[in-house]
């Protein structure tokens, strides 16, 4: 179960659904101003708003900050749990992000634009707004403020669902919404496992750092990047199905990784004394996670039999879905 805050009592779970929609707010307000200040100041003055509103609500509840954004130290162990997970979830993300596209293709051209404006300009500029206040200020307000709201629940799945589910819904778009709940849920579960911060911001360093690495070798991130989309969307379009069986084959990992990466986050000492369920066995999660592999496995190459893939389209598809997923 999630550890319980001092001051519990004053952290209550409708209070959590409140500050999801002021999180909301300051984040449309922050969007509207980034167009008045310029990309990096907006950015700089919305991702501070959100960390001082999440400060604000530690001492509205008279609880430590340190209860609320707790910072320990990481083992190799917690490392590795930590960066399987994130790789899992990102393969889940990416296949999320190429199905909405189809799904949604004016909404995608539009969101690849909209990021261009972040992703170009200085280097130093797009670093500071992609790679290092996000992971911390979004955290903050997200898996820090909002979650504290719900510890009380009995059931941690809960927690973790609801945290996800807002996380997607605070990107405010359809074409990543699936896959920042993923990475949200993520983040959640080592919040409530491990409770610890650092764990989190490993999860989102590791996600944006990806994404910046993306933008910088891809046209998606320079200044052709508007035209880059179209021709993005257009290769989703023509590709269909091709780009999703590809994805299912060289992701079909993703449920292992989830699984073992999980387990090396848990709290083994906690489980052998009682304090904590111990859940299914490791042998059994690894065999439900070897099932949906080979189902993944076996229905993209299916599929590429079937269908001759033109590699060229599957290329710059792929391409375009993970600069997506990754942020």
């Amino acid at each position: 179960m999630a550890k319980q805050l001092t001051n519990q009592r004053k952290w209550r779970p409708w209070k959590g659904i409140i500050l999801f929609f002021v999180a909301a707010a300051i984040i449309l307000g922050g969007s509207l101003l980034t167009v008045k200040l310029g990309t990096l100041l907006g950015m700089i003055v919305l991702q501070g708003t959100l960390l001082l509103t999440a400060i604000i609500c530690c001492f509205i509840n008279r609880t430590p900050v340190k209860e609320v954004f707790p910072l320990k130290g990481i083992t190799v162990r917690d490392f590795f749990g930590t960066a399987m997970m994130w790789a899992g979830g990102l393969m889940f993300g990416m296949m999320s992000v190429y199905v909405t596209a189809i799904l949604f293709p004016n909404v995608y051209e539009a969101v690849i634009d909209s990021m261009q404006t972040i992703t170009s300009g200085p280097w130093i500029a797009s670093l500071i707004i992609t790679v290092v206040l996000p992971p911390i200020c979004e955290e903050a307000i997200v898996r820090g403020a909002i979650l504290s709201n719900f510890r009380s629940l009995k059931r941690d799945w809960v927690i973790i669902l609801i945290v996800g589910l807002m996380f997607g819904a605070l990107h405010m778009d359809p074409i990543r919404f699936i896959n920042t709940a993923i990475l949200g849920g993520i983040s959640a579960y080592l919040i409530v496992k491990r409770d610890n911060f650092v764990l989190a911001w490993l999860v989102h360093f590791l996600n944006n750092g990806f994404a910046y690495l993306m933008s910088t070798l891809s046209d998606l991130g320079g200044d052709d990047a508007a035209e880059a989309a179209k021709e993005a969307a257009a290769a989703i379009e023509t590709s269909k199905g091709q780009t999703l069986a590809s994805l299912m084959v060289f992701f079909c990992i993703a449920p292992i990784l989830l699984v073992i990466g999980s387990h090396l986050i848990k709290r083994q000492r906690e489980i052998s004394e009682g304090l904590e369920p111990s859940g299914m066995r490791l042998g059994f999660k690894i065999l439900i996670a070897g099932v949906i592999a080979f189902i993944l496995f076996s229905v993209g190459i299916g599929y590429t039999v079937m269908n001759m893939p033109d590699m060229e389209k599957i290329k710059e598809a792929a391409g375009a879905v993970t600069f997506l997923a990754a942020r």
